[in-house]
């Protein structure tokens, strides 16, 4: 017979044999350009500057629109510096973060944010036959030849570092 209070079932186990700590996956220095996710990052950074350059090298027609997509390049563009710096002087291994969740979430946010402005820069692209002035008598378009083909070209950039973060993502 046993003690009263005691159950003939053992005591559950612990769960923090079986649940280890989180711990960075991702390799410091220069072999993080040689992961997946560093090399979308390093791919990030390249095609948001060219975004950046070729959004600036153009009269801005509609200032909302592409506003907000020079600042999604440009906030990007610096955060994946940071976030690509952090890894390469090895500060991942100092800070206690989930790295592997941190790395998810920050390709999430800018998959988010330049899907946004891919959206804008192409309704910036598609209104290139449209005059300048619904009221004025000569035809100006909204936007010159040169100025549409440099419009789907950073339409065409953007959807890429969007394909390549969704990868990264999933």
């Amino acid at each position: 017979m046993l003690p009263r209070g005691a159950s003939s079932m053992p005591p559950p186990p612990n769960p923090a044999a079986y649940f280890p700590p989180p711990r960075v996956t991702l390799p410091s220095g220069l072999e993080i350009l040689r992961t997946y996710s560093g090399a979308v990052i390093f791919l990030e950074i390249l095609f948001g500057t060219i975004v950046w350059i070729l959004v600036a090298s153009t009269r801005v027609p509609l200032p909302l629109l592409q506003g907000w997509v020079m600042f999604v390049a440009v906030t990007a563009w610096f955060l994946s510096i940071v976030f690509l710096c952090v890894f390469l002087f090895g500060y991942a291994n100092r800070i206690a973060v989930n790295w592997n969740q941190t790395d998810f979430l920050f390709h999430g946010a800018t998959f988010v944010f330049y899907f946004g402005a891919f959206v804008l820069q192409a309704a910036t692209t598609s209104l290139h036959h449209f005059p300048r002035g619904f009221n004025s008598t000569t035809q100006e378009k909204i936007l010159a030849d040169h100025e549409y083909n440099i419009s789907i070209a950073a339409s065409v950039c953007i959807s890429c570092i969007c394909i390549w973060g969704t990868e990264v993502c999933y």
